[in-house]
């Protein structure tokens, strides 16, 4: 039943997803076309990309060890934020597991939405800017391959693997939820590069969300006599 709720859920927030998605490559294009994608740190970060992007072609499978302790250190410190006990952690290059004393939705799928070793440059360099102003150029470089290990990762876990967190609440809700919170990182990283305000970019996903409710609503009358 908990299965076939969740189900639901998605399917009404597919709108949703889709508003998300839009409003994040309305951004980006925008960034396109006023340059601002031309600033130092903007190259410095697809430079990294770029470079994270070949070194997983090149080096992919000798890397998994390095995802799996992310993916395992990311469910065991979201279950600490949940009050759960760790009780072991096990690490392979083959995959991992870690037990806790309870678990959610958020412990779950935290792996496949949070960033882990992006999250961890960001503290470091918010640690150094506090001592010293720091460069641009590896700062951003850095945020650039550790995003790009995290998407390249994520999605060769969820597209090569039988992942047994995703089928724990439905492959179409994990996959929903896990879209939806990647996005909104994303949509949130472009204001924190200052690319956008906040109040801008909220009002942007607003927008798309009607509009996108709008046209199911709208179909939904073309479909129905």
């Amino acid at each position: 039943m908990k299965k076939v709720i969740l189900f639901l859920l998605a399917l009404a927030g597919v709108p949703f997803a889709w508003a998300c998605a839009r409003a994040l490559l309305n951004s980006l294009a925008s960034g396109l076309t006023e340059d601002s994608f031309l600033t130092p740190g903007c190259v410095a970060f697809l430079v990294g990309a770029a470079a994270m992007v070949a070194l997983y072609f090149w080096k992919g499978r000798e890397l998994s060890i390095v995802y799996v302790f992310g993916h395992e250190m990311t469910h065991a410190l979201v279950g600490l934020c949940f009050f759960a006990r760790i009780h072991s952690v096990n690490i392979r290059e083959t995959g991992g597991f870690v037990e806790l004393s309870k678990s959610n939705l958020f412990i779950t799928l935290a792996p496949y939405c949070v960033p882990f070793y992006l999250f961890i440059v960001i503290g470091v360099h918010a640690l150094a800017t506090c001592i010293a102003p720091q460069p641009v150029w590896p700062w951003y470089a850095a945020f650039g391959v550790t995003t790009a290990f995290h998407i390249l990762y994520t999605l060769d876990a969820l597209l090569t693997v039988a992942q047994p967190d995703v089928r724990a609440y439905g492959r179409f809700f994990s996959y929903w939820f896990i879209l939806v919170v990647n996005l909104l990182f994303a949509l949130l990283a472009l204001v924190a590069i200052g690319h956008i305000s906040f109040r801008g970019q909220a009002h942007a996903l607003r927008v798309q969300t009607v509009d996108a409710y709008v046209a199911v609503v709208d179909l939904a009358r073309r479909l129905i006599p």
